[in-house]
């Protein structure tokens, strides 16, 4: 095997490792987030931050591989893809490339999932946040998160009028 091609697989190998840790540091987020443990979102943040210079680096490496790939296969590199490269190597190396891109393309997707849930999450307590401070301050009114001023009258109480 190509050692060019090997070494992009053993990229392409730890980066699914990374995500695989990263999806289960995002499932570890829900919970924190449902729970509302300040402090320990914090330190899950710092961890967002060290995975994301991993993957930067790895990023960085792959990049430098697939323009050296680009220019020994002669493809492109606007049209360089995983699958693309398959198209020129041996059947076997061809198999374990078009694998590993479905199982990263696959990882992506559940994260995508878990990080869309969280920011809805995130968004309601911002939401509810807002309400709790509208009502605590005896405001009239307070402006959006688009400029624009809503009176107290379009908040919806949640407290019994006649409490």
């Amino acid at each position: 095997m190509n050692r060019r091609i090997a070494d992009l697989l053993r990229i392409v190998r730890e980066e699914t490792g990374i995500y695989r840790d990263l999806i289960e540091h995002a499932r570890r987020k829900t919970s924190l987030l449902i729970q509302g443990r300040t402090e320990a979102l914090l330190e899950s943040n710092k961890i967002d931050e060290t995975f994301s210079v991993k993957l930067r680096i790895m990023e960085n490496e792959m990049n430098r591989l697939c323009s050296e790939l680009c220019q020994e296969f002669t493809i492109p590199r606007e049209e360089f893809t995983l699958l693309r490269l398959a198209e020129g190597v041996e059947p076997e190396v061809a198999e374990e490339i078009k694998a590993q891109a479905g199982l990263f393309k696959n990882l992506l997707e559940q994260l995508k999932k878990v990080t869309q849930h969280n920011m809805k999450l995130v968004e309601s307590s911002l939401s509810y946040s807002r309400g709790l401070l509208d009502f605590v301050s005896n405001a009239r009114g307070s402006y959006q998160g688009t400029g624009r001023f809503r009176p107290l009258s379009a908040i919806q109480p949640t407290i019994s009028r006649r409490a």
